[in-house]
């Protein structure tokens, strides 16, 4: 109802003579639905969709086309189970939620993303600014593959950026072209927006209103209302393992938890290091049945241990670690991998 009152106000406004763009401006808040729960509309980015931008309205007019529309609704749903998560990093970090579509612009939405570049992960980060953000990238780990630390480095920059030019627009151009190239150019033009600024790369030029209407394509059709047919499930590792032992434990074809870890190059995960996996690649139905908003762990004894003493030692029911981890007898052999999930509320009462 009060999308159809909006555009009855359009129409009216444009009958008794106003601008068709400014008016656009004016009722955009009212058109655009919220990203998900129902939640107000506020941030900064709903008010800004350029309408009166010549690229904003290719980029618009390009996801028209039925091909490319359906390709962005495929990249957007396989993205779905990680922007949850990413939403929410940014907005504990004081950024708008919906600045987590950034990534589809940056990599399509994968983790495993490698520029020709050498722009790495979900936030193409290259290895001297990811340095610099305080993510290890060495001989042997490279966080810029790790979903949670890529992300709170990359919100980290974005603030940073932002609080250098106060325009999102600005921010996010100089998150792909670097803040000296628009530095320099806002200095030479005298102007403060981005739609002013030329002689920029090619590729920052589509940037900025690709996101736009990336952010208003998903917005308008509501792409992320409806729930996501997997979720990400984080997995701490408490002892050195392999990811080829972890998958094999949990089910999942190693390669899709390659994809998923290339974080770790030699596909040894460290004392302390933390696995992704989707659910929906996990064929460990033991596991996946406690998983939901519990903590999972991977331990891995040096020596045969009996299974008294971990589920002592982690505060678990012995029951739950013999039954997640399909066990009969009482003790594991060394080097055997141990799925231990720390069950809440009435998990830890429930009997079988």
């Amino acid at each position: 109802m009060l999308r159809l009152l909006a555009l009855f106000l359009l129409m009216f406004k444009v009958a008794l003579g106003g601008e068709l763009s400014t008016v656009v401006k004016e009722e955009s808040s009212l058109l655009l639905p919220c990203f998900s729960q129902g939640r107000t509309c506020k941030t900064e980015l709903f008010f800004n969709i350029p309408w009166d931008k010549p690229s904003f309205q290719f980029w618009r007019s390009y996801y028209k086309d039925r091909w490319n529309r359906l390709k962005l609704y495929s990249t957007v749903d396989a993205y779905k189970p990680i922007y949850f998560k990413v939403a929410k990093i940014f907005k504990e970090e004081g950024l708008p939620e919906e600045l987590a579509l950034l990534a589809i612009v940056e990599s399509n939405g994968k983790p495993w993303a490698l520029s020709k570049a050498g722009a790495a992960g979900l936030w193409q980060l290259m290895p001297e600014t990811a340095r610099r953000l305080g993510l290890k990238v060495n001989h042997f780990i490279d966080e810029r593959y790790d979903i949670i630390k890529s992300t709170k480095a990359a919100a980290r920059y974005l603030k940073e950026l932002y609080r250098t030019f106060k325009r999102w627009d600005l921010a996010i151009a100089a998150y792909n072209a670097g803040p000296g190239i628009i530095k320099k150019r806002i200095k030479a033009l005298g102007v403060d927006e981005f739609w002013d600024l030329t002689k920029l790369p090619n590729e920052t030029l589509n940037y900025v209103p690709k996101f736009y209407a990336v952010l208003w394509q998903v917005s308008a059709n509501g792409l992320l209302k409806k729930p996501s047919k997997s979720t990400l499930i984080t997995i701490k590792v408490s002892s050195r393992t392999s990811l080829y032992r972890i998958a094999r434990k949990l089910k999942v074809i190693p390669e899709e938890l390659y994809l998923y870890n290339k974080t770790y190059k030699r596909k040894i995960v460290p004392a302390g290091g933390v696995v992704y996996a989707l659910s929906n690649h996990i064929k460990n139905y033991r596991v996946l049945r406690y998983s939901k908003a519990n903590k999972v762990f991977v331990y891995v004894p040096r020596k045969t241990t009996r299974l008294e003493r971990i589920a002592k030692a982690f505060r678990v029911p012995l029951y739950l670690l013999k039954s997640i981890n399909n066990l009969k007898r009482n003790i594991v052999y060394r080097g055997e991998v141990v799925i231990i999930v720390k069950a809440q509320g009435r998990l830890n009462g429930e009997k079988g």
